[in-house]
């Protein structure tokens, strides 16, 4: 009994280190997950007790069509109330670009990324907007940060 205890505690700590330390969370794609001419796509992040940093990544993969148009961050402390809080642009990537959570064959064509220091909400909407006449894939990822204050 005693050794399975011990073993769940070392379980725990690599689920709670991987949390801390590994890749970001990527929203899994979902039906509604495309840009379409004027409009907005909607996920939200939900942040428990003791993060104090949030790292927000959306990646945009124009299908047809120019991309205009920003991401906005809301924050909220109930999940029904909402107050913008940061947004930012899509900025182009290189062609050729890749990454180890897209790979190459991902076809992502814009970046937008948001940083906040301090994480006083439980949850944060993460809104990407389009303009003008756009087909566009959104995929969002993000990990949040536990920083020691000492």
């Amino acid at each position: 009994m005693k050794k399975l205890l011990i073993i769940c505690s070392f379980l725990l700590i690599g689920i709670a280190s991987q949390a801390q330390f590994g890749s970001a969370a990527v929203f899994p794609l979902a039906q509604g997950d495309t840009l379409n001419n004027v409009d907005t796509v909607a996920k939200v992040i939900t942040a428990t007790t003791g993060y104090n940093a949030i790292g927000i990544q959306v990646n945009v993969n124009v299908l047809s069509g120019t991309l205009a148009g920003k991401v906005y961050l809301y924050a909220s402390m109930d999940n029904r109330n909402y107050s913008l809080i940061d947004s930012a642009s899509y900025a182009s990537v290189p062609a050729g670009a890749t990454n180890s959570v897209f790979g190459p064959s991902a076809g992502y064509t814009n970046v937008a990324v948001i940083k906040e220091i301090g994480v006083p909400f439980t949850h944060y909407l993460v809104a990407p907007t389009s303009s003008g006449t756009v087909s566009a894939q959104v995929r969002v990822s993000y990990t949040l940060r536990k920083y020691s204050t000492q």
